[in-house]
């Protein structure tokens, strides 16, 4: 029996100092990771887009993401324009419209660096900025990362890719128009003969302009100097959403730098879609249509109200085209 029992006893000392001298495996880290949003689309041109993280495939916390390299896509040549710097303004702190109304205040959250389009964050983001205006337009990337933990370190190849697409440069939103009896009688008014337009056009990638212009159905634009457009009442006009600097009057339009997209950055309250509302007085336009049930040598004021937002930097004409409207 003693000698079964130190038997056994020598074969339990020889299992445990084995046990002690074989490496014990510290933290995990997963095969296969993935990007759960690749390819990612990037808009071109917007000042901020943060992308998904790596799905870690449950690996030991804290872990380190490393990007490695960018490639055009289907190539195995580095992409050096997604590294290359360019001048982009970068926001400390969010613009407030109703409290930064001058660019000494704007310019007190922002500052102009050289950038690349992006950074990568240690969790596998990209954050990209407005650098990404001057990569190629629809141009396709795909990327490598590194990813390590204190189990050690994994590199993936062609883990994800990026895909740039042009960027929305403007949005309409709604567009009316109506006649107003010149009696003052407030229901007495109605819809114009023929649908009004707004035309968008982007007519410049300089500047940050925007240009407003009020026209009758032939093209004949009405005079905000000389008082052809007015403001209705207390609701908002251009000049409302026109935070940074003035609106300017030529003979055909109204002009205002808006500084930083998109404009207009805020809605005001009741308002809808950033909705701008004008008068042209009876005595500038005339009516192709007749309103029915009125005596003649009644006149009629016209009413257009229009919203838009535009979303990148440029200059733009924004047409409102009053069909059913001549110009007198």
């Amino acid at each position: 029996m003693k000698i079964i029992r130190y038997a056994l006893i020598l074969i339990v000392c020889a299992s445990l100092a084995w046990v002690g001298c074989k490496k014990i495996p510290v933290g995990f880290i997963g095969e296969t990771m993935y990007y759960k949003d690749s390819p990612f689309s990037i808009e071109q041109g917007n000042v901020k887009v943060v992308t998904s993280s790596l799905n870690l495939d449950g690996s030991t916390l804290p872990v380190l993401v490393k990007l490695l390299e960018v490639r055009k896509k289907g190539t195995s040549q580095k992409a050096e324009e997604f590294y290359a710097e360019h001048e982009v303004y970068v926001y400390k702190q969010p613009i407030d419209p109703d409290v930064d109304t001058t660019i000494a205040q704007v310019n007190a959250k922002r500052e102009k660096k050289m950038l690349p389009p992006f950074e990568f964050l240690p969790s596998g983001q990209f954050l990209f900025n407005a650098g990404t205006a001057f990569l190629p337009a629809r141009s396709e990337y795909e990327f490598d990362v590194e990813v390590s933990n204190e189990s050690g370190t994994k590199v993936f190849k062609n883990i994800g890719e990026i895909h740039f697409r042009d960027p929305e440069l403007f949005k309409p939103y709604a567009i009316a128009a109506s006649w107003f009896n010149d009696n003052g009688v407030a229901t007495d008014n109605g819809a114009l003969s023929a649908n009004p337009e707004m035309i968008i056009e982007k007519i410049s990638d300089e500047g940050t302009n925007a240009i407003v212009k009020i026209v009758d159905q032939n093209g004949v634009p009405f005079n905000p100097k000389t008082g052809e457009i007015i403001k209705r009442g207390d609701r908002p006009t251009f000049e409302s959403y026109a935070k940074f600097n003035p609106v300017t009057y030529t003979d055909t339009s109204m002009v205002c730098n808006f500084e930083i997209t998109p404009f207009p950055i805020k809605r005001i309250s009741g308002y809808g879609d950033f909705l701008m509302y004008y008068r042209i007085p009876s005595k500038f336009a005339s009516l192709t249509t007749f309103p029915a049930n009125h005596p003649p040598g009644t006149t009629f004021s016209i009413n257009p109200r229009f919203g838009f937002q535009i979303k990148q930097l440029g200059t733009y004409l924004i047409t409102i085209k009053l069909n059913g409207v001549i110009h007198k």
